[in-house]
Order: C-alpha cells, then structure tokens, then sequence
C-alpha cells in the first residue's frame, strides 16, 4: 500500500512541530471496526503503511473507540500498548499522543499518533495542538468525498501540512510561531464547541 500524499504532507509536518522521532496516520475502516495506517514519516514509516488493527487494540486503537486524545510517557507501562505492532515496524517508542481524527460530523475517522515527541507529551499544548491537527485532518478527508467546492476546500486544507513544515525549517523563530498560530486555532476550534 502506498501512502495518501495528503496525509503524508500532513504527517511530515507534524513530526517537525513535535521533533518527534515518527508520526503515523490511521483511518477507520467503513464500518468503524478496524484501523489502517495510510501514511507515516520517521522511523518505521516504511513499515507501518498499510497495517491494520482493530479498533480498540493499541493506544491508538484506544484512542479511536473512546475518541479522546491522550498522551503516554512511557508506553512500556501501559497495557494498551501493542508491543508486536511497534516491533514490527523495528521502532519501538517510548511516548506517545495520540488524538483522534474528528470529521465534520463528529464521526471518528482515524487516529493521528506522536512517537517520542521532543517537546512535552503530556502537556495540554501536546493534546490541543495535536487535536487541532486531527480536526484539519478530519475535515480535509471531508472535503476529498464531494464536489467542486470540496475539491478546491481539500486544495486549501492540504497546504497546512506545507505551510507548517515551511515554517519550522526557518528554526526556532519558524517553530515558534507555528506552536502560536496552532494554538490559537487550537483555541479558536475549542471555544466554538462550547
């Protein structure tokens, strides 16, 4: 299986926010019971495209049937890590957040996961930034299911992965404000909820 170009931008520019060691994109299958990776960069990528899982199993099966992001300092103590899984992709991480994929619809599309992030897993920047990636994302598979809207939507949506990556390569000043403007939106999504 090859990777979604979309969600390879995507992911490429979720791994440089984090300075994580990978990042991985799975979708739930159409009845919602299983879980495919469609793409993935860092360690392991090559490897993890492609699998598939039942949703429930994994941190990031976990993640997909509660619909809740979390972050895991050490995966080795948590039962729901799927050891065999992370072998198999000859990575195995330490931490780990995992936010789940929201579609407009508040339907769970997939589950986005942080492998030994740099910066803080378990703190609420970690969470929120990483969910605002997960409403993006679902809203960009969204928009890729209709019409000539959608299509020019998807065009628009798709360029965020782009514009990040772009922001982070020009160093920590880049970093920063990609960490600001993410947060904002972040802020931005979480007050029109309420």
């Amino acid at each position: 299986m090859s990777q979604d170009p979309d969600l390879h931008r995507v992911v490429i520019a979720v791994r440089a926010l984090f300075s994580a060691a990978a990042v991985s994109c799975a979708l739930t299958d159409e009845d919602g019971v299983g879980l495919t990776f469609a793409a993935s960069d860092g360690a392991g990528a090559d490897r993890i495209v492609g699998v598939e899982l039942p949703v429930g199993r994994g941190i990031a099966g976990f993640v997909a049937m509660s619909g809740q992001a979390m972050a895991v300092a050490d995966v080795q103590q948590d039962p729901r890590f799927a050891r065999d899984i992370a072998e198999s992709t000859e990575f195995v991480p330490q931490t780990l957040v995992a936010a789940p994929i929201i579609s407009p619809d508040g339907e769970i599309a997939g589950v986005l996961s942080v492998l030994d992030p740099a910066v803080d897993a378990t703190s609420g920047w970690s969470l929120s930034v990483l969910g605002t990636f997960g409403t993006l994302v679902g809203q960009l598979l969204a928009a890729r299911g209709g019409g000539a809207r959608a299509a020019e939507s998807s065009d628009d949506q798709s360029e965020l992965g782009g514009l990040t990556t772009r922001l982070v390569a020009r160093g920590p000043a880049g970093e920063r404000l990609a960490r600001d403007v993410l947060t904002s939106v972040s802020r931005f999504l979480d007050e029109g909820t309420r």
